[in-house]
């Protein structure tokens, strides 16, 4: 007997998830002047196959492993960086994501009042004008504890609302810089370079050699702790006479001392001007005395570690002078913690280099194998956490769920990093990995289930009201944010990047560098994207609490 196609993936759901997320992907990857739907293609791809037949369907555990897996990924990679962006001015700026999303939930709610609307497809359109998938999956999760009789037809509802207004955010954030910017000029070099402050983040570092002529006499030791603590700069060797050494052995600079160091190139230029010349060739060619090489840090129990605890200097004649993360360069000063997956720079002797390598770990293959023990009970801490009830007035209650729970765990571990020999930090190329397998599923899952009530929503004439409320909320949101943070004197650079992460979505990033062309959007984005997402989820779920009483 010869199966239908349609039977076929109806009765092997393995089969249908990887047709789904095939096709999905290969969509996605399509480019029409250079925009492309990326993973969120698997959603729309679900969708049309779930509108061919109701029985093609996933478990429902492959949507809520997903997007759980997902969110706990998302706040494990920001949970390094993300409480020290709080601490500089991320207080303000969260307030703002705050005020300018209870704007937009208000919006989503009056629009679904005026045009009859359910709670769960209001809750649906905020997801989808606001691009966050997680928001979705609170809300769905909302319903099943709120109405559990009506769950699955409620949730479909929701998925709807959010498949006819995914995107928008995007659209309208993009739309409206572009609008301000074609009224407004911004001077984005002029905006950097009066808010250096603000701007930490990664940048392009150099190298150069000086020779001491005017600086004899400097104390190395208090030099080295005054460019510690800017982080701008790391004096590395010193070559007197024919000796060469590490530069942080020396008591003092004597003339004719020649220093290589590294930083960045305004730092490193100070430095010459302030202790003497520019001397050529640089010191770091000459590799007879001291090498150097790229050092992966495999070793779990560096995780969370800070460079100054090593002691490399004094136990093994060594000192790290950058550390790779991604794409990018970062000085290494004794308060940078190590996270797996770094390449750090280390400078030493021939001899000593094997026993710093062999601490650091340099491991490839350590590296592939996920740590299941730290990222399993990580994840469910996080579930735990998104089970606990909170009351609310008139005696309903709210639970973080499978979404804002191990998000909320992620961000913690992250930050710490290692519980003894228990590692929670997994290496980015697993996050970024393990991350996209979790959002396709949940996009797969939710697609596939949502497909027949798609088509039944264009066929009586609902479809039109929920698009229409999209845009108003996508629209609403991006004139608010541009009004608001241009009266609370933002600089341009720094609020398009506290929009992108407003919208929790890379294409508004993307778009904001290319304008800026410096650091301030994505150390803004850093700072505000996980709260952001966590505040998206709790909204969406009060909306379904709220609306339903």
């Amino acid at each position: 007997m010869i199966l239908s196609p349609i039977t076929m993936l109806a009765t092997n759901t393995v089969l249908l998830c990887a047709v789904v997320l095939g096709a999905g992907h290969l969509l996605g990857n399509i480019r029409i002047r250079g925009v492309a739907l990326g993973v969120a293609a698997v959603f729309f791809v679900g969708l049309g196959v779930g509108a061919l037949d109701e029985r093609l369907r996933l478990p429902a555990f492959a949507d809520q492993f997903g997007l759980a897996l997902f969110v706990y990924l998302i706040g494990l990679a920001s949970g390094p960086t993300f409480f020290a962006a709080l601490r500089r001015r991320g207080l303000r700026d969260n307030a703002f994501v705050a005020g300018v999303l209870a704007v937009a939930a208000l919006l989503a709610a009056g629009a679904a009042a005026c045009l009859h609307l359910t709670p769960s497809t209001a809750a649906g359109v905020f997801a989808g004008a606001l691009v966050n998938v997680p928001a979705l999956g609170a809300a769905q999760d909302a319903l099943r504890a709120i109405d559990p009789a009506h769950a699955g037809a409620l949730a479909n509802d929701a998925a709807v609302g959010m498949s006819l207004t995914y995107g928008y955010g995007v659209v309208a954030m993009i739309g409206a810089l572009v609008t301000y910017l074609i009224l407004v000029r911004v001077d984005f070099e002029r905006e950097a370079g009066e808010n250096t402050d603000l701007a930490p983040a990664p940048r392009r570092l150099v190298e150069r050699t000086l020779r001491v002529t005017r600086g004899a006499g400097t104390d190395i030791r208090g030099l080295t702790d005054d460019l510690a603590r800017d982080g701008e700069a790391l004096l590395v060797r010193l070559r007197r006479g024919d000796q060469m050494c590490l530069a942080g052995t020396a008591d003092a600079l004597h003339d004719g001392d020649l220093v290589s160091i590294v930083g960045t190139r305004a730092a490193t230029r100070d430095l010459v001007i302030r202790l003497g010349e520019n001397a050529w060739p640089t010191l770091s060619l000459d590799r007879s005395t001291l090498d150097f090489r790229r050092i992966t840090v495999s070793a779990p129990a560096l995780v969370g570690t800070a460079v100054g605890d090593l002691d490399l200097p004094r136990r093994h004649s060594a000192l790290i002078t950058r550390v790779r993360r991604g794409d990018h360069d970062l000085i290494a000063t004794p308060t940078t913690r190590l996270l797996l997956g770094d390449r750090v720079r280390v400078v030493t002797t021939r001899d000593h280099m094997p026993d710093v390598t062999a601490l650091l770990g340099d491991s490839d293959q350590s590296l592939a194998r996920v740590d299941f023990t730290g990222l399993t009970l990580g994840l469910a801490l996080g579930l735990l956490l998104g089970t606990i009830a909170i009351p609310l007035a008139g005696g309903a209650t709210l639970r973080l769920g499978l979404a804002a729970g191990p998000l909320i765990a992620g961000l913690a571990l992250g930050r710490i990093g290692r519980t003894g020999r228990l590692t929670w930090h997994q290496p980015r190329s697993t996050i970024l990995v393990l991350r996209q397998v979790g959002v396709a599923l949940f996009f797969a899952g939710v697609g596939l289930k949502s497909g027949g009530a798609f088509v039944r929503g264009f066929a009586d004439g609902g479809a039109w009201k929920m698009i229409a409320a999209g845009a108003l909320v996508a629209a609403g949101t991006a004139v608010t944010c541009i009004v608001a943070g241009r009266l609370l004197r933002m600089p341009l650079s720094w609020l398009m990047g506290v929009m992108a992460g407003i919208d929790t979505n890379p294409a508004v990033l993307t778009f904001a560098e290319d304008r800026a062309k410096n650091e301030l959007p994505a150390l803004a984005y850093s700072t505000v994207f996980p709260v952001a997402m966590v505040l998206k989820v709790l909204i969406a779920q009060l909306m379904i609490v709220l609306l339903h009483h």
